[in-house]
């Protein structure tokens, strides 16, 4: 398999989104490939989980993995005294919703890359997270909840499916199933 890395940028939000693809030789009769796209837990990147990347890979499956700036590996950098508050700020609701944000922005570049046209199926992507990245795939996967202005939902129309690995409690949320229900 092929390994290619991507630096995008955000404009609207001016947010760095950083992405790892693990692209599989072409599928026979060059048929477009099936997609996961990848997020990482709280103070990873798109370097960890490197062993998902590969096995999805050499199966025929492309792997594209997103770094979340604002909750990334780099919250363990700086003074080992602020690390509480800097792990507690990226926890916030916002960072939540800007990650499912930088899904959907990775999603958009991706498939719309030159140099990547028809190698990736529109039809058939699956997002996937680990710990603070299954929250972000639950948001991505349609998951809904009740804020003040009303019922919220993040849902990405693109996504064919989920996989969610050990999914803390859903940001608070008293009734879980009344979060993930809808999904």
């Amino acid at each position: 398999y092929e390994i290619r890395y991507f630096d995008w940028v955000d404009g609207d939000r001016q947010r760095e989104v950083r992405a790892k693809l693990y692209l599989p030789p072409p599928a026979a009769g060059g048929a477009p490939l099936p997609l996961v796209v990848f997020s990482h837990g709280l103070g990873g990147s798109r370097e960890g989980y490197s062993y998902l990347g590969s096995n999805w890979a050499a199966r025929g499956y492309a792997s594209l993995h997103i770094q979340h700036a604002g909750s990334d590996s780099r919250l363990w950098g700086g003074s080992p005294f602020e690390i509480v508050s800097r792990l507690q700020a990226a926890a916030t609701e916002k960072e939540a919703l800007d990650r499912v944000r930088d899904l959907r922005f990775a999603l958009d570049q991706v498939l719309a890359a030159p140099d990547l046209a028809g190698a990736l199926d529109p039809a058939r992507i699956v997002a996937a997270g680990h710990s603070y990245g299954a929250n972000t795939v639950l948001l991505a996967a349609g998951a809904v909840f009740d804020r003040p202005g009303g019922r919220l939902s993040y849902a990405e129309p693109r996504l064919a499916g989920a996989i969610v690995i050990s999914a803390p409690p859903f940001h608070g949320e008293a009734d879980g199933e009344a979060v993930v229900g809808p999904i």
